[in-house]
Protein backbone atom coordinates (compact mmCIF):
# COMPACT_ATOMS: atom_id res chain seq x y z
CA UNK A 1 0.00 0.00 0.00
CA UNK A 2 2.89 2.38 0.65
CA UNK A 3 4.21 1.77 -2.85
CA UNK A 4 0.73 2.38 -4.26
CA UNK A 5 0.50 5.65 -2.35
CA UNK A 6 3.95 6.71 -3.48
CA UNK A 7 3.08 5.89 -7.08
CA UNK A 8 -0.19 7.79 -6.73
CA UNK A 9 1.74 10.81 -5.42
CA UNK A 10 4.07 10.75 -8.43
CA UNK A 11 1.27 10.33 -10.96
CA UNK A 12 -0.99 12.92 -9.31
CA UNK A 13 1.90 15.38 -9.16
CA UNK A 14 2.68 14.76 -12.82
CA UNK A 15 -0.95 15.16 -13.87
CA UNK A 16 -1.32 18.43 -11.97
CA UNK A 17 2.05 19.79 -13.12
CA UNK A 18 1.21 19.18 -16.82
CA UNK A 19 -1.97 21.29 -16.71
CA UNK A 20 -0.26 24.58 -17.58
CA UNK A 21 2.23 23.12 -20.14
CA UNK A 22 -0.53 21.14 -21.89
CA UNK A 23 -2.73 24.23 -21.97
CA UNK A 24 0.09 26.19 -23.57
CA UNK A 25 0.90 23.39 -26.03
CA UNK A 26 -2.71 23.01 -27.17
CA UNK A 27 -3.12 26.77 -27.54
CA UNK A 28 0.01 27.04 -29.68
CA UNK A 29 -0.91 24.02 -31.82
CA UNK A 30 -4.37 25.36 -32.71
CA UNK A 31 -3.21 28.94 -33.17
CA UNK A 32 -5.30 30.42 -30.38
CA UNK A 33 -5.44 34.16 -29.84
CA UNK A 34 -2.91 35.78 -27.57
CA UNK A 35 -5.50 36.13 -24.83
CA UNK A 36 -6.12 32.36 -24.78
CA UNK A 37 -2.60 31.16 -25.53
CA UNK A 38 -1.24 31.95 -22.06
CA UNK A 39 -2.61 29.63 -19.31
CA UNK A 40 -4.90 31.27 -16.77
CA UNK A 41 -3.94 31.68 -13.09
CA UNK A 42 -5.71 28.54 -11.93
CA UNK A 43 -3.76 26.45 -14.45
CA UNK A 44 -0.51 27.76 -12.97
CA UNK A 45 -1.78 27.14 -9.44
CA UNK A 46 -2.64 23.56 -10.40
CA UNK A 47 0.87 23.04 -11.75
CA UNK A 48 2.36 24.47 -8.58
CA UNK A 49 0.23 22.07 -6.53
CA UNK A 50 1.71 19.21 -8.55
CA UNK A 51 5.22 20.46 -7.82
CA UNK A 52 4.21 20.73 -4.16
CA UNK A 53 3.18 17.07 -4.14
CA UNK A 54 6.59 16.08 -5.49
CA UNK A 55 8.44 18.26 -3.03
CA UNK A 56 6.38 16.87 -0.16
CA UNK A 57 7.13 13.31 -1.28
CA UNK A 58 10.84 14.08 -1.47
CA UNK A 59 10.77 15.64 2.01
CA UNK A 60 9.00 12.56 3.39
CA UNK A 61 11.59 10.32 1.75
CA UNK A 62 14.46 12.33 3.20
CA UNK A 63 12.86 12.35 6.67
CA UNK A 64 12.31 8.60 6.59
CA UNK A 65 15.90 7.96 5.47
CA UNK A 66 17.31 10.24 8.17
CA UNK A 67 15.30 8.59 10.92
CA UNK A 68 16.14 5.10 9.67
CA UNK A 69 19.83 5.98 9.49
CA UNK A 70 19.67 7.38 13.01
CA UNK A 71 18.05 4.16 14.25
CA UNK A 72 20.64 2.00 12.48
CA UNK A 73 23.53 4.06 13.87
CA UNK A 74 22.21 3.80 17.42
CA UNK A 75 21.27 0.13 17.29
CA UNK A 76 24.66 -1.27 18.38
CA UNK A 77 24.79 1.00 21.42
CA UNK A 78 21.19 0.10 22.24
CA UNK A 79 21.98 -3.61 21.97
CA UNK A 80 24.91 -3.27 24.37
CA UNK A 81 22.79 -1.40 26.89
CA UNK A 82 20.08 -4.04 26.64
CA UNK A 83 22.50 -6.92 27.23
CA UNK A 84 24.07 -5.07 30.16
CA UNK A 85 20.63 -4.41 31.65
CA UNK A 86 19.70 -8.08 31.30
CA UNK A 87 22.91 -9.23 33.00
CA UNK A 88 22.26 -7.03 36.00
CA UNK A 89 18.54 -7.82 36.11
CA UNK A 90 18.40 -11.59 35.66
CA UNK A 91 19.78 -12.41 39.17
CA UNK A 92 16.64 -10.76 40.58
CA UNK A 93 14.40 -13.42 39.00
CA UNK A 94 14.20 -15.60 42.10
CA UNK A 95 10.91 -17.42 42.80
CA UNK A 96 8.92 -15.68 45.48
CA UNK A 97 10.65 -12.31 45.04
CA UNK A 98 8.07 -10.57 42.84
CA UNK A 99 9.31 -12.88 40.08
CA UNK A 100 6.10 -12.75 38.03
CA UNK A 101 6.11 -8.97 37.69
CA UNK A 102 9.86 -8.78 37.07
CA UNK A 103 9.76 -11.56 34.47
CA UNK A 104 6.97 -9.76 32.63
CA UNK A 105 9.01 -6.55 32.58
CA UNK A 106 11.99 -8.36 31.10
CA UNK A 107 9.92 -10.27 28.54
CA UNK A 108 8.24 -7.04 27.42
CA UNK A 109 11.63 -5.40 26.90
CA UNK A 110 12.89 -8.39 24.93
CA UNK A 111 9.80 -8.39 22.75
CA UNK A 112 10.24 -4.69 22.03
CA UNK A 113 13.90 -5.18 21.10
CA UNK A 114 13.01 -7.96 18.64
CA UNK A 115 10.16 -5.89 17.24
CA UNK A 116 12.40 -2.85 16.73
CA UNK A 117 15.06 -4.94 15.00
CA UNK A 118 12.52 -6.31 12.52
CA UNK A 119 11.01 -2.88 11.87
CA UNK A 120 14.41 -1.26 11.29
CA UNK A 121 15.37 -4.03 8.85
CA UNK A 122 12.12 -3.60 6.93
CA UNK A 123 12.44 0.20 6.90
CA UNK A 124 16.04 0.09 5.66
CA UNK A 125 15.03 -1.91 2.56
CA UNK A 126 11.90 0.04 1.67
CA UNK A 127 11.36 0.51 -2.12
CA UNK A 128 11.71 3.95 -3.71
CA UNK A 129 8.00 4.44 -4.36
CA UNK A 130 7.09 3.38 -0.82
CA UNK A 131 9.61 5.89 0.56
CA UNK A 132 7.49 8.72 -0.86
CA UNK A 133 4.55 7.74 1.35
CA UNK A 134 3.67 9.63 4.52
CA UNK A 135 3.11 6.26 6.21
CA UNK A 136 6.79 5.38 5.70
CA UNK A 137 7.96 8.65 7.23
CA UNK A 138 5.56 8.17 10.13
CA UNK A 139 6.81 4.62 10.73
CA UNK A 140 10.45 5.77 10.73
CA UNK A 141 9.61 8.54 13.19
CA UNK A 142 7.75 6.06 15.40
CA UNK A 143 10.77 3.77 15.42
CA UNK A 144 12.93 6.59 16.78
CA UNK A 145 10.33 7.31 19.48
CA UNK A 146 10.18 3.62 20.39
CA UNK A 147 13.95 3.71 20.85
CA UNK A 148 13.38 6.04 23.76
CA UNK A 149 10.80 3.62 25.16
CA UNK A 150 13.30 0.76 25.05
CA UNK A 151 15.90 3.00 26.70
CA UNK A 152 13.38 3.61 29.47
CA UNK A 153 13.01 -0.16 29.80
CA UNK A 154 16.77 -0.46 30.30
CA UNK A 155 16.58 2.20 33.02
CA UNK A 156 13.74 0.27 34.67
CA UNK A 157 15.76 -2.95 34.68
CA UNK A 158 18.77 -1.22 36.25
CA UNK A 159 16.44 0.58 38.67
CA UNK A 160 15.01 -2.76 39.81
CA UNK A 161 18.52 -3.94 40.65
CA UNK A 162 19.19 -0.76 42.64
CA UNK A 163 15.87 -1.02 44.47
CA UNK A 164 16.30 -4.66 45.42
CA UNK A 165 19.83 -3.95 46.65
CA UNK A 166 18.66 -0.75 48.39
CA UNK A 167 21.49 1.10 46.63
CA UNK A 168 22.16 4.70 47.69
CA UNK A 169 19.74 6.08 45.08
CA UNK A 170 16.94 3.60 45.80
CA UNK A 171 14.68 6.34 47.16
CA UNK A 172 14.46 8.03 43.71
CA UNK A 173 13.58 4.65 42.17
CA UNK A 174 10.90 4.07 44.78
CA UNK A 175 9.39 7.53 44.33
CA UNK A 176 9.06 6.87 40.60
CA UNK A 177 7.46 3.51 41.39
CA UNK A 178 4.85 5.26 43.51
CA UNK A 179 3.87 7.45 40.55
CA UNK A 180 1.46 5.09 38.75
CA UNK A 181 -0.26 4.20 42.03
CA UNK A 182 -0.72 7.83 43.01
CA UNK A 183 -2.00 8.61 39.50
CA UNK A 184 -4.45 5.70 39.80
CA UNK A 185 -5.71 7.12 43.09
CA UNK A 186 -6.05 10.58 41.53
CA UNK A 187 -8.05 9.15 38.63
CA UNK A 188 -10.27 7.08 40.92
CA UNK A 189 -10.93 10.15 43.07
CA UNK A 190 -11.90 12.20 40.00
CA UNK A 191 -14.33 9.53 38.81
CA UNK A 192 -15.75 9.24 42.32
CA UNK A 193 -16.45 12.98 42.27
CA UNK A 194 -18.20 12.50 38.91
CA UNK A 195 -20.45 9.87 40.50
CA UNK A 196 -21.22 12.22 43.38
CA UNK A 197 -22.23 14.97 40.96
CA UNK A 198 -24.43 12.73 38.84
CA UNK A 199 -26.17 10.55 41.44
CA UNK A 200 -28.65 11.42 44.17
CA UNK A 201 -29.05 7.91 45.60
CA UNK A 202 -28.09 7.85 49.32
CA UNK A 203 -26.49 4.40 49.07
CA UNK A 204 -24.36 5.45 46.08
CA UNK A 205 -23.30 8.69 47.75
CA UNK A 206 -22.37 6.78 50.88
CA UNK A 207 -20.19 4.39 48.82
CA UNK A 208 -18.54 7.36 47.13
CA UNK A 209 -17.76 9.08 50.43
CA UNK A 210 -16.35 5.85 51.82
CA UNK A 211 -14.18 5.38 48.75
CA UNK A 212 -12.71 8.89 49.05
CA UNK A 213 -11.75 8.20 52.66
CA UNK A 214 -10.19 4.91 51.61
CA UNK A 215 -8.18 6.67 48.89
CA UNK A 216 -6.70 9.06 51.44
CA UNK A 217 -5.78 6.11 53.66
CA UNK A 218 -4.06 4.39 50.73
CA UNK A 219 -1.99 7.47 49.95
CA UNK A 220 -0.72 7.38 53.51
CA UNK A 221 -0.16 3.62 53.31
CA UNK A 222 1.82 3.96 50.08
CA UNK A 223 3.91 6.70 51.63
CA UNK A 224 4.57 4.55 54.71
CA UNK A 225 5.90 1.74 52.53
CA UNK A 226 9.01 3.81 51.82
CA UNK A 227 9.63 4.24 55.52
CA UNK A 228 9.19 0.47 56.04
CA UNK A 229 11.77 -0.19 53.33
CA UNK A 230 14.19 2.25 54.90
CA UNK A 231 13.81 0.59 58.31
CA UNK A 232 14.16 -2.89 56.78
CA UNK A 233 10.69 -3.83 58.03
CA UNK A 234 9.90 -5.29 54.59
CA UNK A 235 11.89 -6.10 51.48
CA UNK A 236 11.42 -4.43 48.05
CA UNK A 237 9.55 -7.42 46.64
CA UNK A 238 6.94 -7.17 49.39
CA UNK A 239 6.72 -3.41 48.88
CA UNK A 240 6.04 -3.84 45.16
CA UNK A 241 3.43 -6.47 45.99
CA UNK A 242 1.73 -4.00 48.33
CA UNK A 243 1.64 -1.41 45.55
CA UNK A 244 -0.05 -3.99 43.33
CA UNK A 245 -2.57 -4.66 46.08
CA UNK A 246 -3.43 -0.97 46.41
CA UNK A 247 -3.79 -0.55 42.64
CA UNK A 248 -5.91 -3.70 42.31
CA UNK A 249 -8.24 -2.83 45.16
CA UNK A 250 -8.65 0.74 43.90
CA UNK A 251 -9.95 -0.64 40.60
CA UNK A 252 -12.25 -3.13 42.30
CA UNK A 253 -13.77 -0.44 44.52
CA UNK A 254 -14.17 1.98 41.60
CA UNK A 255 -15.90 -0.66 39.47
CA UNK A 256 -18.31 -1.45 42.31
CA UNK A 257 -19.14 2.23 42.73
CA UNK A 258 -19.74 2.81 39.01
CA UNK A 259 -21.89 -0.30 38.74
CA UNK A 260 -23.94 0.79 41.76
CA UNK A 261 -24.38 4.29 40.32
CA UNK A 262 -25.45 3.02 36.90
CA UNK A 263 -27.73 0.37 38.38
CA UNK A 264 -29.46 2.94 40.59
CA UNK A 265 -30.40 5.12 37.62
CA UNK A 266 -33.82 3.84 36.50
CA UNK A 267 -34.32 6.38 33.71
CA UNK A 268 -34.37 5.18 30.10
CA UNK A 269 -30.86 6.47 29.37
CA UNK A 270 -29.75 5.11 32.76
CA UNK A 271 -30.91 1.62 31.84
CA UNK A 272 -29.13 1.93 28.51
CA UNK A 273 -25.94 3.06 30.27
CA UNK A 274 -26.15 0.09 32.61
CA UNK A 275 -26.63 -2.33 29.73
CA UNK A 276 -23.67 -0.76 27.94
CA UNK A 277 -21.61 -1.15 31.11
CA UNK A 278 -22.48 -4.84 31.40
CA UNK A 279 -21.39 -5.34 27.79
CA UNK A 280 -18.30 -3.14 28.16
CA UNK A 281 -15.82 -5.69 26.83
CA UNK A 282 -17.12 -5.04 23.32
CA UNK A 283 -15.89 -1.44 23.36
CA UNK A 284 -12.39 -0.48 22.26
CA UNK A 285 -9.73 1.52 24.03
CA UNK A 286 -8.44 4.61 22.30
CA UNK A 287 -4.69 5.23 22.26
CA UNK A 288 -4.81 8.13 24.71
CA UNK A 289 -6.79 5.98 27.14
CA UNK A 290 -4.09 3.35 27.62
CA UNK A 291 -1.09 5.34 28.80
CA UNK A 292 -0.25 7.01 32.07
CA UNK A 293 0.24 10.74 31.87
CA UNK A 294 3.14 10.74 34.31
CA UNK A 295 1.51 13.17 36.74
CA UNK A 296 -0.66 12.98 39.83
CA UNK A 297 -2.14 15.42 42.28
CA UNK A 298 -1.98 15.49 46.08
CA UNK A 299 -3.47 18.36 48.08
CA UNK A 300 -3.72 20.54 44.99
CA UNK A 301 -0.08 20.07 43.99
CA UNK A 302 0.81 18.21 40.78
CA UNK A 303 3.86 15.93 40.82
CA UNK A 304 5.49 14.27 37.81
CA UNK A 305 7.30 10.98 37.23
CA UNK A 306 8.30 8.74 34.30
CA UNK A 307 5.81 5.87 33.87
CA UNK A 308 7.98 4.28 31.16
CA UNK A 309 10.71 3.65 33.74
CA UNK A 310 8.43 1.99 36.29
CA UNK A 311 9.47 -1.49 37.41
CA UNK A 312 5.85 -2.63 37.61
CA UNK A 313 4.32 -3.35 34.21
CA UNK A 314 2.27 -0.42 32.88
CA UNK A 315 0.80 0.44 29.50
CA UNK A 316 3.77 2.80 29.02
CA UNK A 317 6.27 -0.06 29.27
CA UNK A 318 8.23 -0.90 26.12
CA UNK A 319 6.75 -3.90 24.34
CA UNK A 320 3.16 -3.19 25.40
CA UNK A 321 0.60 -2.29 22.73
CA UNK A 322 -3.06 -2.12 23.73
CA UNK A 323 -4.31 -0.39 20.60
CA UNK A 324 -7.76 -1.75 19.79
CA UNK A 325 -8.03 -3.74 23.02
CA UNK A 326 -11.39 -4.13 24.68
CA UNK A 327 -12.28 -1.43 27.22
CA UNK A 328 -13.13 -3.90 29.95
CA UNK A 329 -15.46 -2.59 32.61
CA UNK A 330 -13.30 -4.54 35.11
CA UNK A 331 -10.33 -2.20 34.40
CA UNK A 332 -8.04 -5.27 34.65
CA UNK A 333 -5.56 -6.31 31.94
CA UNK A 334 -2.77 -8.87 31.69
CA UNK A 335 0.36 -9.11 29.55
CA UNK A 336 3.26 -11.57 29.53
CA UNK A 337 1.52 -13.51 32.29
CA UNK A 338 1.38 -10.60 34.74
CA UNK A 339 -0.92 -7.77 35.75
CA UNK A 340 -0.76 -4.83 33.34
CA UNK A 341 -1.76 -1.46 34.74
CA UNK A 342 -3.79 0.94 32.61
CA UNK A 343 -5.13 4.20 34.06
CA UNK A 344 -8.83 3.51 34.77
CA UNK A 345 -9.89 6.95 33.53
CA UNK A 346 -11.56 5.42 30.44
CA UNK A 347 -14.36 4.14 32.71
CA UNK A 348 -15.61 7.73 32.76
CA UNK A 349 -17.16 7.09 29.33
CA UNK A 350 -19.68 4.70 30.85
CA UNK A 351 -20.86 7.30 33.35
CA UNK A 352 -21.48 10.13 30.88
CA UNK A 353 -22.56 8.30 27.70
CA UNK A 354 -25.29 10.34 26.00
CA UNK A 355 -26.95 7.37 24.26
CA UNK A 356 -25.86 8.35 20.74
CA UNK A 357 -22.09 8.63 20.40
CA UNK A 358 -19.98 5.50 20.16
CA UNK A 359 -17.78 6.20 23.16
CA UNK A 360 -19.08 9.26 24.97
CA UNK A 361 -16.72 11.85 26.47
CA UNK A 362 -13.80 10.21 28.23
CA UNK A 363 -11.84 11.59 31.15
CA UNK A 364 -8.89 9.74 29.68
CA UNK A 365 -8.35 12.54 27.20
CA UNK A 366 -5.10 13.54 28.82
CA UNK A 367 -5.42 17.19 27.93
CA UNK A 368 -8.21 17.04 30.52
CA UNK A 369 -6.83 14.17 32.56
CA UNK A 370 -7.45 13.60 36.22
CA UNK A 371 -4.01 14.98 37.04
CA UNK A 372 -4.76 18.22 35.22
CA UNK A 373 -8.33 18.81 36.37
CA UNK A 374 -9.01 21.41 39.03
CA UNK A 375 -6.64 23.66 40.99
CA UNK A 376 -3.01 23.16 40.18
CA UNK A 377 -0.06 23.95 42.36
CA UNK A 378 3.65 23.84 41.63
CA UNK A 379 5.04 20.87 39.70
CA UNK A 380 7.84 18.75 41.15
Amino acid sequence: MRSVRGCARLLAGLALFLVAPVWLGIAVSIGATQALAWPTWYAWVTSLVGIGLWVRGWMLRRLARENTRKACDEWDALEKRHLEAERTFCPLLVPGRYDRGLSARLEAARAERDNLRARITAEASIPFLASLSAATAWEAETIVKDFHGLMDAHVALIAARDLFALAPDWRAVWNNELGPVYEDLTVVETLTETVQRRSSEPAVLSMAASLKLWLNDQRLAANDLGASLECAQMDPAEALTQLDRIADEARVRLVRLIEAALGADTSMIGRRRYKRWRNGAGEKLRTNETRYLGAYRIAGVTYTYNPGQAIRLTANSAGINLKGSAAHSTAIFTAFGAQLYVPPAYLHRYLVWDGTSRYGPSQANYLRSAANVGPRGSTH
